[in-house]
């Protein structure tokens, strides 16, 4: 009797082993096959073609900081008919790397102006980039002057993960658009960049960097800017160096700013290089020094 309840026992305690087993297995298995939430910054935005002064406002620049966990740290700028829309937040990842942010900044350009922007970005990261949509309503409030209020385009966004491929120079590829960072902190990010190569691969038609300028002295406000560049010209192997200048005048100060950007092409297409802003501030009325606002030299990266 006591031999027949053993093989009992233990022909139950095999099965019970042959079910755990069975579970345990499936377990690891699904946690196996499951794929960890991207990790990493990626930039670009958009930049609409074909490109034209009519088409600045479908372009966008756009950051992210993808972190273990699911964690993830947006920075953008979206233009508007009256205005330059921040957008800077924080929001999860979804098992499918798809994300929402929503939210609201206020953007201060000069003394007495606010620009409030209220956003929606969705998207989807994967662990070489990601796409999305963009839109934002934009309030602008300025000293002495009625409030203004106007709505951005949805734009379609795209970003690239920057990869070191250590590929030889090389010419240009024509008519591709390319998507990165620079390396120079936002807030919840890096400053994005993005190219296009003109249908010819001679010119680069647009450049939009995004960049922060501090200031000597303190005296006037650094907010995180972005600079729009006209076309320029690409050389044979491939290289590139453009400065751009221009003066913008306000009620109380002249500023002149000096843009450069530089890069190389190489056989993988895409760029990297470098790039710098300085704004100089005038006094109007006396013609003396308010401040200089310098970016610094920053390297940037950018593919298609």
């Amino acid at each position: 009797m006591t031999a027949i309840r053993f093989r009992l026992r233990s022909r139950r305690a095999l099965g019970l082993a042959l079910v755990l087993a069975a579970v345990t297995g499936g377990v690891a298995l699904a946690q196996t096959d499951a794929t960890p939430p991207p990790v990493g910054n990626y930039g670009g935005g958009a930049i609409a073609v074909p490109v034209s002064e009519r088409t600045v406002a479908r372009d966008m620049l756009l950051s992210v900081r993808a972190q273990a966990g699911g964690r993830v740290g947006v920075n953008g700028t979206m233009f508007a008919s009256c205005g330059l829309g921040l957008i800077k937040g924080d929001t999860r990842l979804a098992a499918d790397g798809s994300f929402t942010l929503r939210g609201s900044t206020t953007r201060r350009p000069l003394v007495g102006v606010a620009e409030t922007a209220t956003f929606t970005v969705r998207g989807r990261l994967t662990a070489d980039g990601g796409e999305g949509t963009a839109s934002l309503r934009l309030r602008v409030r300025a000293s002495g002057n009625p409030t203004r209020t106007c709505a951005s385009r949805t734009v379609n966004w795209t970003v690239r993960r920057p990869i070191a491929t250590g590929a030889a120079p090389a010419p240009a590829r024509a008519g591709t658009t390319l998507l990165g960072l620079t390396s120079q902190s936002a807030p919840r990010s890096r400053h994005a960049i993005a190219l296009r190569v003109s249908a010819s691969g001679r010119t680069i038609e647009r450049a939009t960097l995004g960049f922060r300028a501090p200031c000597a002295d303190g005296r006037l406000v650094a907010p995180h800017d972005v600079n729009v560049s006209p076309e320029f010209d690409i050389a044979e192997d491939g290289s590139f160096r453009f400065v751009e200048r221009f003066r913008t005048t306000f009620p109380d100060v002249i500023q002149r700013t000096t843009v450069v950007v530089r890069g190389q092409f190489d056989e993988a297409g895409g760029a990297t290089g470098a790039s710098a802003v300085t704004q100089r501030y005038q006094n109007r009325r006396t013609g003396k020094r308010v401040d200089i606002c310098a970016s610094g030299t920053r390297t940037w990266s950018a593919r298609p």
